[in-house]
């Protein structure tokens, strides 16, 4: 029997670096169109302190943000006033890897008048997502839809109306998971939440990570001392395996095929891996036997029985969040506690990484789910907010029309 290690695929982890290159390649194929005939450019955003003098410096490696700028009458492009900017940062899905996420798009919430350039806008994110390999654009946004998207070649994004997004705050996060300070010495308070900025590289998260798992294991009263999360190491091929195992098992769980899932074990580890992951992956298991439910030291005592997939994003009005991709528990080991197990620990970690809200979405007929939600965690639904998107074909065809939606626009 062969002792080589199985090789990594080709294709390697993405860095910001990378995100640049492709940004700056689509701007230098847009910027001289639009200054012809629309007087604007797009410049990236590489110092947010610098471009919005009161905002804080920005520590999220795969956030980004193109200004927005007035060329018009100005022959060698100079930066003339500042109008808007756009921003979008990575995001990650397990079905489909890398995905594009729209922040902010100037003017999205109005429509009227710049009810085209929020489409023009788009497009240029649009095309920034395809070079990246992204098989989806989402943004979310409430009612009315602007007229375009019933006029679009293309046809109208795909509205999920069937999806809650939810949302906890940190105060609602710290009542949530009790998170009092024993040792105050003006009694038992809520711990402030640090205002300096943890970084978010591996090894912070690691390290916060090891304490939170290790206290809960610590303090898990008898009913879920059958369950332990930890999380999976970004370079074992058996835990990518694993986490394979579980996204099919929450495909079947939810109703969807699992040709859907267009990713694998290859692709976990290679997404997972370098010093700012797309996501972070933990691993719910449970012991083999009763008897050994107090020895968790061995891994071949161990049974992987769910799986919490996580990443951290960022909003340019709201700050740092941890966002929960997924959370799936197998139904032979559902409603024993290991969910809400995984819930209170990344809600632990969502605070220790200075987090200012943590964030998920939840089918509209799993109501299981939904009770949990809002009855027991105390999160909160946020009414009217809907997840839009383009995917696959018509994301690429959407990108493409960007010509014929600017030759249709006037100054």
């Amino acid at each position: 029997m062969s002792n080589t290690p199985e090789q990594f695929p080709p294709r390697a982890p993405l860095e910001a670096i990378m995100v640049w290159d492709h940004v700056n390649q689509v701007l230098e194929e847009v910027n001289p169109n639009l200054k012809d005939k629309l007087g604007i450019s797009f410049r990236p955003i590489t110092n947010w302190k610098e471009t919005f003098h009161q905002q804080d410096r920005v520590d999220a490696p795969l956030y980004f943000g193109i200004e927005i700028v007035n060329t018009d009458g100005d022959d060698d492009n100079t930066k003339t006033d500042e109008l808007s900017f756009l921003s979008f940062y990575i995001g990650y899905s397990t079905w489909e890897g890398l995905c594009v996420f729209v922040d902010e798009l100037g003017q999205i919430d109005v429509v009227s008048e710049y009810s085209k350039k929020d489409q023009l806008f788009l497009q240029v994110l649009a095309k920034i997502a395809v070079r990246l390999g992204s098989k989806r654009l989402t943004w979310k946004r409430r009612p009315p839809h602007p007229s375009w998207y019933g006029t679009n070649p293309v046809g109208p994004p795909d509205i999920l109306d069937e999806l809650h997004i939810f949302h906890m705050d940190q105060e609602a996060m710290k009542t949530y998971v009790n998170y009092y300070d024993e040792d105050s010495s003006l009694g038992r308070q809520q711990q402030p939440i640090k205002r300096s900025t943890i970084s978010l590289d591996r090894s912070s998260v690691e390290a916060q990570s090891k304490t939170i798992l290790e206290s809960s294991s610590a303090s898990q009263n008898n009913c879920n001392k059958k369950f332990s999360m930890r999380l999976a190491n970004a370079n074992h091929l058996q835990d990518a395996h694993a986490m394979e195992q579980m996204v099919k098992g929450l495909a079947v769980y939810v109703k969807e095929p699992l040709e859907d899932i267009q990713c694998d074990a290859n692709d976990y580890l290679i997404d997972g891996s370098g010093s700012h992951p797309l996501y972070y992956s933990f691993l719910l298991e449970t012991k083999t036997t009763t008897t050994e439910l107090n020895d968790t030291s061995d891994p071949a005592r161990r049974q992987t029985c769910g799986i919490a997939v996580v990443y951290f994003g960022h909003s340019h009005q709201g700050g740092r969040y941890l966002y929960l991709e997924d959370l799936y528990v197998d139904q032979a080991y559902q409603h024993q506690g290991a969910g809400s197990m995984a819930l209170k620990a990344l809600t632990k970690l969502a605070l220790q990484m200075n987090c200012q809200s943590f964030q998920w979405l939840a089918l509209d007929w799993n109501q299981p789910a939904l009770d949990l939600y809002q009855n027991k965690v105390g999160a909160k639904i946020q009414e009217k907010k809907k997840v839009t998107r383009y995917t696959d074909s018509k994301l690429k065809d959407f990108a493409n029309g960007f010509s014929s939606t600017l030759a249709g626009m006037t100054m």
